[in-house]
């Protein structure tokens, strides 16, 4: 996997008036924002953390009247950007576009400088729906069907992640685990280029909500949703527990992220400010157009979720022996 810096500034929107109409009122700390506003973004452009960056990105900076700045630096499945992060002003004019796996993953299989609980706050949750998906080379039509394929062809079939410690990384250990199989890791520089990978059948499994066009175009073929009930916009696929499989499983959840240390008044205003983003009708059908559901919650509720999966996916880590010494 290169690991090699990419970095690209792109505007996300331009300066507008202070409240705009159809933008919530919500008056900032008098002193924030005082300059125009970075998005730190750990993979490459054209993925959903750079979708989630503009959409949020246009209606924070009409809202602020500041621009805000998409910094690319893709590599390491996150941990270059989420390291370069630490060492920002903690003062809300940089902001982190990262993942549940930020939290809950990277720290615990890749050498970083940051410690999730004490570092880094997350100030919204964008669900996104785990679709498990297989090339059609694959002759398997049901979940089950896989599972006993690959059970005859160990080390044989592979699937591709965004990058080592992402959360298809961990959707592929967990599932090796829980049905005994044995599938050989590939990890990318983005979801797009694995998305991309999987339809050119050079992995043969992907995760993610982004396979719901791919299996809408035959691309690929959706044998499961490892969520609790069937996703809307895929209501054929069945969840992993109609096929069988019972307990835990990974779930996946983008966030914006600002440092600890950033004052509260900041911290709340913007949790309460993208909140009400994501209830706009036009953000909305936007989120849902790139397959990710809006959860609504305050910053106490946010860190719960966070530090649940830090335990969870801690126990997938260890199990697959992925873990590095502190």
């Amino acid at each position: 996997m290169s690991t090699t810096l990419s970095r690209r500034a792109v505007l996300s929107g331009t300066a507008g008036l202070f409240a705009t109409a159809g933008l919530p009122g919500i008056g900032f700390c008098q002193d924030y924002p005082t300059r125009d506003i970075n998005c730190v973004i750990g993979y490459a452009p054209g993925g959903m953390s750079d979708n989630i960056a503009r959409i949020l990105g246009e209606k924070l900076a009409k809202a602020t009247g500041k621009s805000v700045i998409n910094d690319y630096r893709a590599g390491a499945g996150g941990a270059i950007a989420a390291n370069y992060y630490l060492g920002t002003k903690p003062d809300g004019h940089t902001l982190l576009v990262s993942t549940n796996g930020f939290y809950a993953v990277i720290p615990r299989v890749t050498k970083v400088e940051y410690d999730p609980k004490s570092d880094f706050t997350p100030l919204i949750a964008l669900e996104a729906p785990m679709l498990m998906a297989i090339h059609p080379s694959v002759p398997a039509k049901t979940f089950q069907d896989f599972v006993n394929y690959a059970k005859e062809r160990p080390g044989k079939l592979a699937y591709g992640s965004a990058g080592r410690g992402s959360i298809g990384h961990m959707c592929g250990e967990w599932l090796a685990r829980k049905v005994g199989v044995q599938l050989l890791h590939i990890p990318y520089n983005g979801t797009p280029q694995a998305m991309q990978a999987s339809a050119g059948n050079e992995v043969q499994l992907v995760f993610g909500p982004e396979t719901r066009e791919l299996i809408g175009a035959k691309k690929l073929t959706g044998i499961a949703a490892l969520s609790a009930k069937r996703w809307e916009k895929a209501p054929d696929i069945p969840t992993i527990s109609e096929c069988g499989i019972s307990g835990w499983t990974p779930r996946s959840w983008h966030t914006i992220t600002v440092l600890t240390k950033t004052p509260d008044a900041i911290k709340v205003r913007l949790n309460k400010l993208f909140n009400e983003f994501l209830q706009l009708s036009d953000v909305q059908q936007r989120i849902s157009n790139i397959g990710l559901v809006p959860a609504i919650e305050d910053l106490a509720t946010i860190r719960r979720r966070a530090d649940d999966d830090i335990a969870e996916y801690a126990k997938v880590i260890t199990d697959a022996g992925l873990g590095i010494g502190k």
